[in-house]
């Protein structure tokens, strides 16, 4: 089980979401993005996550702050997942955290399938959230909603 043995937060985050991520859907950006459902302990305008926060079995998990002043360079994004003994720590200028049985998850724009009519919308392409679901899309396994022009869709 993940435990989420503390998390304080350095920004003021209006928006604030953990996500349970069971899929992906490229057709939207942000949260829309990212199949699943949020954790209702965390919320907007919270300084810090309760202490000793054991999270539901998950896949994935995206946690994710939009600053207060909609300044995107001052957004949050931690992308993590499973892994029995790991401790992923993290101190930098968006939050101050240690987790228990985790892996932090790469989120790049290397990942991006820029096959995707979306990859040339500027709301895609520089949307982290969108960034992270075509990282796990590339994963065998993982449930995604076709595209328009998919042969199954």
């Amino acid at each position: 089980m993940i435990t989420i043995e503390y998390a304080e937060l350095k920004g003021t985050y209006k928006i604030l979401w953990l996500r349970y991520v069971s899929g992906v859907d490229l057709s939207n950006h942000c949260m829309k993005s990212l199949l699943g459902h949020n954790d209702r302990r965390v919320r907007g305008f919270m300084r810090r996550l309760p202490e000793n926060l054991k999270l539901e079995e998950s896949r994935y998990y995206y946690l994710c702050g939009v600053d207060a002043n909609f300044i995107w360079e001052k957004n949050l994004h931690l992308a993590f997942a499973y892994s029995c003994g790991e401790v992923l720590e993290v101190d930098n200028e968006f939050i101050r955290c240690r987790i228990l049985n985790a892996r932090r998850l790469e989120i790049s724009n290397r990942f991006i399938d820029w096959s995707l009519p979306q990859s040339r919308n500027k709301y895609f392409n520089t949307c982290r959230n969108w960034w992270f679901a075509n990282m796990i899309a590339r994963n065998p396994g993982v449930r995604h909603l076709p595209q328009q022009g998919d042969l199954f869709g």
